[in-house]
Formats: C-alpha cells, structure tokens, sequence
C-alpha cells in the first residue's frame, strides 16, 4: 500500500476515534487529545503489515498467547471503560497497538 493512503488512512482512524470519543465523554480532554496518536500509530503498523497479520491465524503457539492477551486486555478495559469512556477506549488501543508492535516485529525477522 502507498505511504500516503496508509498515511491518510490512519489519521482519518485517528480523527474518527477522537470525534467518537469526545461526543460520548468530553470531560477527559487530556485523554481525548492523546487517542488519535494511538490509533493513528496503530493503523500505520496494521496496514504495513497486513500480509503477517493474515497469516498469522490459525498457528498453536499464537492462539494460545493470543487467548491469554485477549482475557487480560478485556479485563483491564473493562476496568477502565468503568472509570470513563476515554481511558477505555485508551486502553482498548493500547491493547491492540501491542498486538500491532508485535506482528511487526514478526514480519521484520521473517
């Protein structure tokens, strides 16, 4: 994929995020601010590497870390979707940029 649609891509990401984000909770401001950096970051890495996250699936070892990763980030977002809407959606896009970083990394050694 070109640079610039990928580029293009995640700030629209990013911007739809924080306008979501900001409709439904806009007292968090500091946290609102920092969302569009996140998943803008986030789209970036996935659709560098849509290629390793496709095939990725399906593999022993990662289903088995993923359902581990997946049981620990769906509870500390729960936690934190408790405290405000802003820090969960944080946490949620945190969450996924550690899956991000990580297929990333793969794709790089392989």
């Amino acid at each position: 994929m070109r640079r610039s649609i990928r580029y293009t891509l995640s700030a629209a990401v990013g911007i739809g995020v924080m306008a979501l984000t900001f409709v439904v909770d806009n007292g968090h401001l500091g946290l609102v601010v920092m969302i569009p950096l996140l998943y803008g970051t986030t789209t970036t890495f996935a659709l560098n590497n849509v290629e390793t996250i496709r095939t990725m699936f399906g593999e022993g070892t990662s289903r088995k870390i993923g359902m581990l990763g997946g049981g620990i980030g769906a509870g500390s977002t729960a936690g934190l979707f408790q405290q405000s809407f802003a820090a969960g959606i944080a946490g949620y896009g945190l969450f996924v940029f550690g899956m991000v970083l990580v297929t990333a990394e793969l794709d790089r050694n392989q």
